[in-house]
């Protein structure tokens, strides 16, 4: 029997296979199709074709919005996400705000998901700021249920758009994100107008009223229908300005209507999930998390329709809406059922948080090898986000290579290299150095392989001061692997030097060590330090090289003459005081990048909680 059944899984996934490829064959054909029908669908009427005309300028309009307000913000988004992670309320707040004033909850959600794969903020943090868009999402519908429904704003539109194009076609005065706002929000008003005329005309063609259902099943239905709406329109304000539109022509019941708003609701995680599929593991768990919120609320509120209905209808008559102004009623529960989201959803979310940690684990890596933490092509799509992502992930990389080093060079752990006080523990004996070849293919060579790519991502649209910021952590990044290098050549003359028979040498070596040791130290405690300070502390370290060099140099005149050493030890001793100075430099060129950035100051490398971390927030 399970014979038959495995013959019967593979003839249906070879038939599966066959379709796909005829599929992907003939797409052209199928494509041609499609819009040969779209386009006697759109010339079988007049207001068929306004409306969805109207439909597409309106998107349009959003794109343009989405992409000015996204440049504008996203500076002032960064700088606020620095204190969110301390008081919930300040997130709620900043999601909310920043809804409000771009109005695009996707926008500002897949800006999030960018500064967690970033490791900026963590999952606690994306959460509130999830709650603060999904209320701030609601005050579109306000804006169009009272003024796109009795207002001609395609008179106001225009000259929008003319200022906006003015704007962009000077980019040298740098107002081109400003006038890709200003004409976003003239196509949306020019997108609503024609909307709005489309409807109020098409009753003379389909009477769409014809098809209202009444029973729980068409409350159902209308919902699946409305999560489709904005599935397909990738816009939840889209999706509700067709509701609104339809219902203030007549042409969809209120009932009808209110079941639409909450599968928009719905409907309005599918441009978030979608660009969740690139994004960090818990940049997948707070999409997931916004679709599983808001289809939960979703179920109660047509499980209790009729309750909270009557709430809605309540709370209209207290403020004093019409009876008949179906739109502000529609635009009133469309804010009600989104309170009623967040209202759980706050007060629970570290049990939210700990529920999608289990639903969605950290999967273990298949090979032992230090991969990117911050590192992923969502963070690399947002400008602000991307250059903070490669600053963190540098300094990982750093904390990488002072792993290296301790296991290589000093026998001991990176964390009791950078802790130890005194260096009267450094081993004699060569066999606690770690293999360096090892390490450095465990702990770095993927690393800074994610990082050079990554880079080369991100660069492209970059402004050209942060192009040059990410120039700099590139090379910073090329000096770390360097110093690796560089500690390769180190540790074979190191192993043989600490088993001679020859205590001068070995005490040579036992004084590089301590060199190395205290460097290092001295480098790692800058990064807790003042970023103003840091040149002037790393000059000082780089002068104590030079006169160290010429320590070397007197040290080892005085060796040769006492007959200490045999011509073969001092070369090889001078050619790796060299290669130490050589390393040494490498490391402060990249700690004048890497602890220079005030985002990332105080933040040490070793130790670091990936973004996946929701103990805090």
């Amino acid at each position: 029997m399970a014979h038959w059944l495995a013959l019967g899984t593979e003839d249906w996934q070879a038939r599966q296979t066959r379709w796909l490829a005829l599929l992907a064959r003939q797409r052209g054909w199928l494509l041609a199709l499609l819009l040969l029908g779209v386009l006697w669908l759109l010339g079988s009427h007049p207001s068929l074709r306004q409306v969805a005309a109207g439909i597409a300028i309106f998107l349009f309009g959003m794109f343009f919005l989405e992409q000015g307000f996204g440049q504008i913000a996203s500076g002032q988004l960064r700088q606020g996400l620095r204190r969110v992670t301390a008081r919930p309320w300040q997130a709620w707040l900043l999601g909310l705000s920043a809804t409000v004033l771009t109005q695009s909850s996707s926008l500002v959600l897949l800006l999030t998901l960018s500064f967690i794969s970033a490791g900026l903020i963590n999952l606690l943090a994306g959460i509130s700021i999830l709650a603060g868009a999904s209320l701030g999402t609601t005050t579109g519908g306000w804006l169009m249920a009272s003024l796109g429904m009795t207002l001609q704003l395609g008179t106001y539109g225009q000259p929008l758009l003319v200022l906006g194009m003015l704007l962009i076609s000077l980019p040298r005065w740098g107002g081109r994100p400003l006038g890709m706002a200003l004409s976003g929000m003239g196509f949306l008003l020019l997108g609503i107008e024609d909307i709005n005329l489309g409807f109020a005309h098409l009753s003379d063609w389909v009477e769409l009223s014809r098809w209202q259902l009444v029973s729980w099943q068409g409350v159902a239905l209308y919902a699946l229908l409305g999560i489709g709406i904005t599935v397909l329109m990738q816009s939840s304000h889209g999706a509700l300005l067709l509701v609104l539109a339809a219902v203030n022509a007549g042409q969809v019941s209120y009932d009808n209507a209110l079941a639409l708003v909450i599968g928009i609701n719905v409907g309005a995680s599918g441009p978030v999930l979608l660009g969740s599929v690139n994004a960090s593991l818990d940049g997948k768990r707070l999409a997931l998390l916004d679709l599983l919120f808001k289809g939960t609320t979703a179920v109660l509120c047509l499980l209790l329709f009729v309750p909270v209905t009557r709430l809605n209808d309540l709370l209209a008559s207290l403020v004093g809406m019409p009876a008949q102004a179906y739109p502000l009623r529609l635009a009133l529960f469309h804010t009600l059922f989104n309170l009623l989201a967040i209202g759980w959803l706050l007060p629970c979310r570290a049990q939210a948080a700990r529920l999608m940690v289990r639903l969605w684990p950290t999967p273990q890596l298949p090979d032992d090898k230090v991969h990117a933490r911050y590192l992923d092509p969502v963070s690399a799509a947002h400008p602000v986000a991307a250059e903070q992502a490669l600053g963190k992930e540098v300094r990982h990389l750093l904390s990488q290579y002072q792993e290296v080093c301790a296991q290589a060079l000093l026998g001991i752990p990176g964390k009791e290299m950078l802790a130890a006080d005194k260096a009267q523990y450094l081993p004699v004996s060569g066999h606690a150095l770690a293999p360096v070849q090892e390490l450095y293919q465990k702990r770095v060579k993927q690393l800074f392989g994610e990082v050079l790519t990554f880079g080369a991502l991100c660069k492209e649209g970059l402004a050209p001061q942060q192009r040059e910021q990410v120039e700099a952590l590139l090379g910073a990044a090329r000096n770390i692997s360097e110093a690796v290098r560089l500690a390769r050549s180190l540790q074979a003359n190191w192993l043989a030097a600490l088993e001679s028979d020859n205590p001068v040498l070995q005490r040579q070596y036992l004084v590089m060590q301590e060199r190395l040791w205290h460097t290092n130290r001295e480098l790692n405690r800058l990064s807790e330090g003042d970023p103003a300070g840091l040149n002037a502390a790393l000059d000082l370290i780089e002068e104590g090289i030079g006169l160290a060099a010429r320590r070397d140099r007197e040290d080892m005149e005085l060796l040769i003459r006492g007959h200490q050493l045999e011509p073969l030890q001092a070369a090889t001793l001078m050619n790796d005081s060299q290669t130490l100075r050589r390393l040494v430099r490498q490391l402060i060129k990249a700690c004048r990048v890497v602890y220079a950035q005030p985002a990332l100051a105080g933040n040490n490398g070793n130790g670091a909680q990936p973004a996946s971390s929701v103990v805090s927030g």
